[in-house]
């Protein structure tokens, strides 16, 4: 634009922004410009006019309306003060002298123009700076907005670790607190400290049942422990939930008090069921007035205990079925009348009835029930152990005779056992009474022997012995027939006593005591060892013969004959055996020593056991002597022995003697 009285200017042909960007209006007034200043775009802006005031005035509202475009003032006169207004007001770009050539003005107009161009560039830069700015805070913004919202999310996910943290805390500290507990007291104990972090609850109810129709309460009441029992029954529920009507009237029931609002959770019990032919079941009741809102919490924070304290209650629950199995079976085994033990491999004590042995446990089974330092002899528990199937066996304990009966034990599923069960059978009785029962079977056969031999001699003895009577008389008192008649006549009434001799041996049965001499007795026994005698010297020295005992002939004859048939066997080459009785201060004395190899100090303290014996198996029962001494102490007496030098043995009978009343 030009704006001034000038005439018109042609562009120049080397003018670089011809037909492009430059759009002269001539002679144009500053009143005529100022409306298209406000409707075109304009490059440059040249004003010339007369008054400086007004160009100034123009170009002050050029500026305001177009300030991309360079405005040149051109004057013939410029003063210091119009410079100085054109700058600070109206900035101008050039102050140009009129009149100028047209290639100068030309210049000054390709200089504009390039300052204009260069405006529009640093306009255009500016915008794509402002507009990539403006991107760049979008995106700023943007990551910002991203920065807060993963901040927000890292600290939503530090708050969610810390809360689980912290729970994970309280749930590892419930876990210890439930672990050191071994009651159901101490475990409701510490839910309900647990439970009070909740307002508005109750204390914990449990209910369980072990397989019967019998359920079991265990609750608080006034702050003490109580437990009580039920034989009404009603089904659990199986998840948790608020219990039904029907359970809160039972619950209310049972406790005397109304059940308002509840929250129920069955409790499984798995370790409990496999030793139950019915499985347990439980449930745990909290009272509670929480809102709706307040529920929620409260329900995750028992789904978090459940299995824990579903875990511990099992536990005491098997430890107390554990527990009364053991006492059951350990009553069990102390009722029993049979000693029983189990050992190890080492004959070490690991379990034992009162039966087997009161005193301390802590060593083997030899020295607690048989007071020995080495194993009994028979004992089965070596074969048990090694053949790996029960054993029996029999061993001698302070005069009894234990049948014992040794089962292996294997655990693991291991091949060789690791203990073994011993049962302890007292069998002296029994085998006493068997022996007894052969013994009286012996005897009766002789008796029937005797009977027999008394019906088929008798006869004939009467009959020679009245002969020789009746001769006696008929012949001369110092005839040689008269001798000879006396001795057949003593020799008929010898066999006949000898036949009631054996009869009263044989007869076994329990005969009243009554009132015999020693010698009686000997004298009666002698005749019928004549056979074990026969290699043997026999000396008899009685002199008891006017003192009584009280006894049971038959039986001091037995034993008499016992310890005469004893010696007998004691002396295998021919030797000397010396019978006597004589009377000591009101005692009458039997002595039968003979000239064997005697007792050797490894068998005098079992001497009297029963079925002890020396001999041969099938030679000995091992009970003549054990019920010799029966009998003599049956009778108030004693027996003992002794060695006699240079060899032999002396086996005593002392009886009190007894006056006739």
């Amino acid at each position: 634009m030009w704006i001034g009285n000038a005439s018109p200017i042609r562009l120049p042909q080397f003018f670089p922004f011809q037909k492009r960007e430059v759009q002269i209006i001539h002679r144009a007034s500053c009143s005529e410009a100022l409306p298209l200043l406000t409707t075109q775009k304009f490059s440059s802006i040249l004003v010339q006019q007369e008054s400086n005031d007004e160009a100034l005035k123009f170009l002050v509202q050029a500026r305001q309306i177009q300030p991309m475009a360079p405005r040149i003032f051109m004057a013939e006169e410029l003063k210091e003060e119009d410079v100085q207004a054109g700058i600070n007001r109206a900035q101008v770009y050039r102050f140009v002298r009129w009149p100028l050539s047209e290639r100068e003005l030309w210049a000054q107009l390709e200089d504009s123009l390039q300052r204009h161009s260069m405006f529009l560039s640093r306009s255009l830069l500016l915008r794509e700076s402002s507009h990539q700015n403006k991107q760049l805070e979008a995106l700023t913004h943007s990551l910002e907005e991203m920065v807060e919202e993963r901040t927000q999310y890292i600290e939503m996910s530090h708050r969610e670790e810390a809360e689980k943290l912290s729970r994970e805390r309280y749930l590892i500290r419930f876990i210890k607190e439930l672990a050191s507990q071994s009651s159901f007291e101490e475990i409701l104990g510490i839910l309900r400290k647990e439970l009070r972090k909740f307002h508005k609850l109750g204390d914990p109810i449990l209910a369980y049942r072990l397989g019967g129709e019998k359920t079991f309460f265990l609750s608080f009441q006034s702050g003490n422990f109580t437990q009580t029992e039920s034989l009404t029954t009603f089904p659990f529920p199986k998840t948790p939930q608020i219990p039904s009507p029907e359970l809160m009237r039972y619950l209310a029931n049972h406790f005397g008090r109304p059940f308002i609002k509840a929250y129920v959770v069955p409790i499984e019990l798995r370790l409990t069921n496999h030793l139950l032919s019915d499985n347990g079941e439980a449930i745990l009741c909290v009272e509670n007035s929480l809102s709706e809102k307040e529920t929620i919490p409260f329900v995750e924070f028992m789904n978090d205990r459940m299995r824990l304290l579903s875990m511990a209650l099992d536990r005491v629950l098997l430890e107390n079925q554990l527990s009364s199995f053991s006492y059951r079976w350990e009553k069990t085994f102390d009722g029993m009348r049979d000693p029983i033990a189990i050992v190890d491999l080492e004959f070490q004590i690991v379990r034992a009835n009162r039966k087997f042995s009161d005193r301390f446990l802590q060593h083997k089974c030899y020295e607690s029930f048989a007071g020995r330092t080495e194993k009994c002899v028979g004992c089965p528990v070596p074969e048990a152990l090694a053949e790996g199937h029960s054993q029996t066996g029999e061993i001698q304990v302070n005069g009894r005779v234990y049948q014992v009966h040794s089962y292996p034990v294997l655990l693991d599923g291991g091949s060789r056992p690791t203990n073994v069960v011993n049962q302890y059978v007292d069998i002296t009785q029994s085998r006493e009474l068997y022996l007894r029962m052969l013994q009286n079977e012996k005897m009766g056969a002789i008796g029937m022997l005797a009977g027999n031999i008394a019906h088929e001699l008798n006869n004939p003895l009467t009959g020679l012995r009245s002969l020789a009577q009746v001769l006696l008389q008929e012949a001369p008192p110092d005839s040689n027939l008269h001798a000879d008649l006396m001795e057949i006549e003593k020799a008929t009434a010898r066999s006949q006593r000898i036949i009631k001799n054996l009869l009263d041996f044989s007869k076994g049965e329990d005969q009243p005591s009554q009132l015999v001499t020693a010698d009686e007795i000997i004298e009666r026994t002698l005749p019928m060892l004549k056979s074990a005698l026969r290699i043997h010297r026999t000396e008899v020295d009685l002199a008891a013969a006017e003192s009584n005992i009280f006894v049971e002939p038959h039986l001091l004859q037995q034993v008499v004959f016992n310890l005469i048939n004893n010696a007998c066997q004691a002396m295998k080459d021919p030797g000397r055996l010396r019978v006597a009785s004589r009377v000591a201060d009101q005692k009458v004395i039997i002595e039968i020593e003979d000239t064997g190899p005697g007792i050797s100090d490894e068998i005098k303290n079992r001497l009297f056991e029963p079925f002890f014996t020396t001999k041969k198996e099938g030679h000995g029962t091992g009970l003549g002597l054990s019920m010799s001494k029966s009998i003599i102490e049956k009778f108030g007496g004693t027996i003992q022995f002794h060695n006699v030098k240079p060899h032999g043995t002396c086996f005593t009978i002392v009886l009190p003697q007894k006056s006739p009343q």
